[in-house]
């Protein structure tokens, strides 16, 4: 992790602003790789894309069919499918960025609202709603993933010993969520400079471009 850090700090420092995306499933590392790379580059903007995120309540009431190895599904929208997300909205808020207009996040219950300030020259745009647009937004893209067992792993620690969630909905929706991640999202990978495997807790750099 640390040289890949190295890395975006040196390009980022050659550019007069730069919008740094990074983004994954849940679970794969974002939040951290985004807290040691502000840690690194100072005060800059963060945006977090989670309030970006189409209410839970629709997302149920949004039923998906879909075929995988010849089995069909049925089984409501998760946030790895783009219709879950408010790209739009996203869109506007990059586009203020890159043109130096100041804003604040969108306040949430649980993410206060933050102030984008237009004078700092380098802005995070971290969470899952950066793998649907278009990679001319960016300039430096980071993608982590891990394998499915890494990911219900790690959400077992957070959703059963620390949310009180019953460990067998967990799995079974942990599966129909890895096939909708793999079918709508783990594609989206491609657009973006640098792919990075965490699985097993291993930084892993599969790719990485300029």
């Amino acid at each position: 992790m640390n040289e890949l850090i190295d890395r975006i700090v040196a390009q980022a420092e050659r550019e007069e602003r730069t919008i740094i995306a990074i983004s994954g499933h849940g679970g794969a590392g974002k939040t951290i790789f985004a807290d040691a790379l502000r840690e690194r580059l100072g005060d800059v903007n963060y945006i977090n894309t989670d309030p970006y995120i189409t209410d839970s309540m629709l997302r149920k009431s949004a039923m998906l069919d879909y075929t995988v190895d010849g089995q069909a599904h049925h089984y409501k929208m998760t946030a790895c499918h783009p219709s879950a997300h408010h790209l739009l909205s996203l869109e506007r808020d990059v586009r203020m960025v890159r043109e130096g207009i100041g804003f604040f996040t969108i306040d949430v219950p649980y993410l206060e609202r933050t102030w984008i300030d237009p004078a700092k020259r380098i802005t995070i745009i971290e969470g899952m709603s950066v793998a649907f647009l278009g990679s001319d937004w960016w300039d430096v893209s980071v993608y982590l993933y891990t394998d499915s067992d890494t990911e219900f792993a790690r959400r077992s620690v957070r959703d059963v010993q620390q949310r009180g969630m019953d460990l067998a909905y967990l799995k079974a929706s942990h599966d129909e969520r890895r096939l909708q991640y793999d079918l709508f999202m783990h594609p989206q990978r491609e657009k973006f400079q640098t792919i990075v495997s965490t699985s097993n807790d291993v930084w892993t750099i599969e790719n990485h471009r300029s």
